[in-house]
């Protein structure tokens, strides 16, 4: 399995598969089909509405969001771990030192939106 890049030191980054506790995040956990639950998640994001650039492999995905109030851009990755049932992320921002927890409220807000979706 691929990981992650680990974040920098700054605040403005969380990871699944980080070493610093205050960094990280629970993976996406899902139940069920692996390629469906990838799909439903890869879908999920290729529709947000702040999402500006998309690049989707077979199980690693990258979206570019741009930020409601100062338009900056933020990177979330995102890798599918079969064996592990979960979809790994690590959401950061591109510019700055703190970001006022919104990668964390991204991934969180995401991890919500999918666990409420209905299977497809």
């Amino acid at each position: 399995m691929m990981d992650l890049s680990q974040c920098p030191s700054s605040p403005n980054c969380v990871s699944s598969q980080t070493r610093s506790a205050w960094q990280s995040i629970p993976p996406i956990a899902f139940d069920g089909c692996p390629e469906r639950a990838w799909k439903q998640w890869c879908q999920l994001i290729e529709t947000h509405p702040l999402v500006i650039q998309l690049v989707q492999e077979e199980r690693n995905l990258h979206a570019v969001f741009r930020t409601r109030w100062f338009r900056f851009r933020d990177d979330l990755h995102s890798l599918l771990c079969e064996e592990e049932g979960v979809i790994h992320v690590r959401s950061a921002s591109r510019l700055g030192y703190w970001d006022m927890n919104a990668n964390r409220r991204r991934v969180e807000d995401l991890r919500h939106q999918f666990q409420s979706a209905p299977s497809t």
